[in-house]
């Protein structure tokens, strides 16, 4: 598809191919876009609203002042935005922000959290069974906001594969029409919408189409792609990049040289149209995404750049569960896991992964999160906060990369 191929110049292996697109694109591109050509991989997941808490907006800016220091120039954020909220006006706010701070936005398109049944609600589907109306919906508003770049990454969902995250039920054939329906919408609206999937949960059991201990359904997430693939071959054709939640090992606590290939297949569950993978190639763990490159190149999908939208570590920090790593530990991990070792630490190893900075197929590197709300996420935050979203101070994950970043004016 054309608007694959334009993005894939974005690659480093093709720089001259961007410096020409990005000239190109000053003509059309808002008045703030002037982002430079940059191998900038570094961003933070942000959680402004989480679609059960929210921050208000008067704190936003000191947020995005704390991300911008902790991911350099024209870095990454990520944040979702709920169907429910699809304000133009709010949201430009946050767009803004991004402008002034040289910081990338990627939106992730929620739908809305229920809060008695626990779990994210399935998008209203049309009479005919599509999702055009919800799609339009989504593709109207992406298309109403002044970006601060030219490419606007926008994220389909969120972890389909969980049962608390579609309804209670993971339904891979829905998802995929969902996909498909609001790619096409967003790219027909937006000349410049960059359509990533959903980061899927490589960690998540098939339970066999029962209910696991806390009620849900869950489906693994081969199982679930192989699904998605059946019921509409050309779904991941619509895709200009692979979002990617490759987590550390544990889960959550282990450094970035304990990765593992594994599936857990309960209830009797079985996948027939499992591949076993080459040998070294893992889908848990931090480079995670090359067993998702190794799977969609089984459908014929040609290798697509890589965002990891989540990534990083629970610590033991503002009295969460001592089980996790202290923050000072998380901090080497994520110097570890950007950089390689190269004989700085030698209490750790010196391989078993891929450094995400020498990884040529890596794009962005989003860690979650900078700022939840911290009842209740705590153990993953990296700004230290009250309860009204006010700064109180940083963990040495942030402390870490903001003293490892170069140029920061």
């Amino acid at each position: 598809m054309e608007h694959r191929r334009s993005f894939v110049a974005l690659s480093v292996q093709f720089l001259a191919v961007v410096l020409c697109f990005l000239v190109a694109s000053c003509t059309t591109a808002p008045d703030t876009a002037v982002m430079p050509v940059s191998s900038n991989k570094l961003g933070v997941h942000l959680l402004l609203d989480d679609g059960r808490n929210a921050w208000p907006v008067d704190v936003w800016p000191i947020h995005l002042e704390y991300a911008r220091q902790v991911v350099g120039d024209w870095g990454y954020v990520t944040q979702l935005v709920r169907l429910d909220d699809l304000d133009t006006a709010r949201w430009q706010v946050f767009m803004d922000l991004c402008a002034e701070r040289h910081l990338t936005p990627i939106l992730r398109l929620a739908t809305t959290y229920d809060q008695e049944a626990d779990w994210w609600t399935v998008p209203p589907r049309d009479g005919d069974g599509s999702y055009y109306t919800v799609a339009a919906r989504y593709a109207e508003f992406v298309a109403a906001l002044r970006w601060p770049t030219p490419d606007h990454y926008v994220i389909i969902g969120n972890e389909p594969n969980h049962g608390n995250e579609w309804g209670g039920r993971p339904d891979a054939d829905a998802y995929a029409r969902f996909l498909i329906d609001v790619a096409d919408a967003l790219h027909a609206a937006d000349a410049g919408a960059r359509v990533l999937n959903a980061g899927f949960d490589p960690y998540t059991p098939n339970t066999g189409g029962r209910p696991f201990i806390d009620g849900m359904v869950y489906v693994d997430e081969e199982t679930f792609l192989d699904r998605m693939h059946a019921a509409y071959p050309d779904v991941f054709d619509r895709l200009d990049a692979w979002a990617s939640h490759s987590y550390a090992m544990g889960p959550f606590k282990e450094g970035p040289w304990v990765q593992a290939y594994h599936v857990d297949l309960i209830n009797g569950a079985v996948n027939p149209d499992h591949v076993e993978p080459p040998s070294g190639v893992n889908n848990r763990g931090v480079n995670g995404y090359e067993w998702e490159l190794f799977k969609l190149s089984a459908y014929g999908v040609e290798p697509l750049p890589v965002f990891i939208t989540e990534t990083g570590w629970r610590h033991a920090g503002a009295g969460s569960e001592e089980s996790y790593p202290a923050p000072e530990i998380v901090a080497k991990y994520v110097d570890l896991t950007l950089h390689g070792n190269n004989g700085r630490y030698s209490e750790y190893p010196e391989e078993g992964w891929t450094p995400w900075l020498d990884d040529l197929r890596v794009v962005a590197v989003t860690f979650f999160a900078l700022d939840g709300s911290p009842a209740e996420w705590r153990h993953t935050n990296w700004l230290v906060l009250d309860v009204n979203g006010n700064v109180l101070g940083t963990y040495a994950p942030f402390d870490l990369l903001v003293a490892g970043i170069p140029s920061r004016e």
